[in-house]
């Protein structure tokens, strides 16, 4: 078989994972929340990195897939090797979300990697498909989601650069060394226009005098207390 046909039949099976809702609209139950978490998650919120909280939300999208995967799996009531294999993958996906949760509460950076939510979409849009008996298990559909990983997240990627900024991220930029004007009055610095306080003119106070003492260290005299 030539190359091209391979490559051809790695495209059209992608089309064909993608596509997969056409033939079960079932499946939209379940993909309608994903794309549209990952679609707003990845534009107003990971930007510029994910934050623990974010990574706390992909991984309960993790877990309530995997459970989703699960149930699909046990309506097949054939014992085989597939079964088994969704089975475990299933709950691979759901430990998967429960480490994503455990990493985040405890503030671990690991969390900023792994909890993602522009991989952990990917990887539950082209998986379920498989789970909803749309599309085989094969190398065919191994290879298309590998191949196609690298383009999906080029592709979001992109269209996050090409966008303009959210309206909360632009104010943040245009912020003076990250913080707004107000910031810099609460930390106790004056707005512009404002004197800072002179030192009064009738400082020291009458009375007071300095002097040096025999050690050659200032003298202080205070006015001394009228004698009753």
């Amino acid at each position: 078989m030539a190359i091209q046909e391979i490559l051809l039949q790695i495209v059209y099976r992608f089309w064909d994972i993608l596509s997969a809702p056409i033939k079960n609209p079932d499946m939209l139950w379940i993909l309608v929340p994903i794309y549209l978490n990952w679609i707003f998650t990845d534009y107003y919120q990971e930007r510029k990195g994910t934050g623990f909280g974010n990574a706390i939300t992909n991984g309960v999208v993790t877990l309530w897939v995997g459970v989703d995967w699960i149930r699909q799996a046990i309506k097949d009531a054939t014992v085989n090797i597939t079964l088994i294999s969704k089975i475990g993958i299933s709950v691979f996906f759901i430990i998967y979300g429960l480490i994503i949760m455990i990493a985040s509460a405890k503030a671990k950076k690991i969390a900023h990697y792994i909890g993602r939510i522009r991989e952990v979409s990917f990887v539950a849009i082209v998986l379920t498909p498989i789970f909803y008996g749309i599309i085989p298990i094969d190398f065919t559909t191994l290879f298309a989601i590998l191949i196609f990983f690298p383009i999906w997240y080029g592709i979001a990627e992109a269209v996050n650069r090409l966008l303009p900024a959210p309206k909360g991220e632009e104010n943040a930029d245009t912020a003076i060394g990250g913080m707004q004007m107000s910031d810099l009055s609460s930390a106790g610095m004056p707005p512009a226009g404002m004197q800072m306080p002179s030192t009064p003119q009738n400082y020291p106070p009458q009375g007071y005098q300095q002097g040096y003492g025999q050690q050659g260290y200032p003298q202080q005299n205070f006015p001394q207390m009228p004698k009753f």
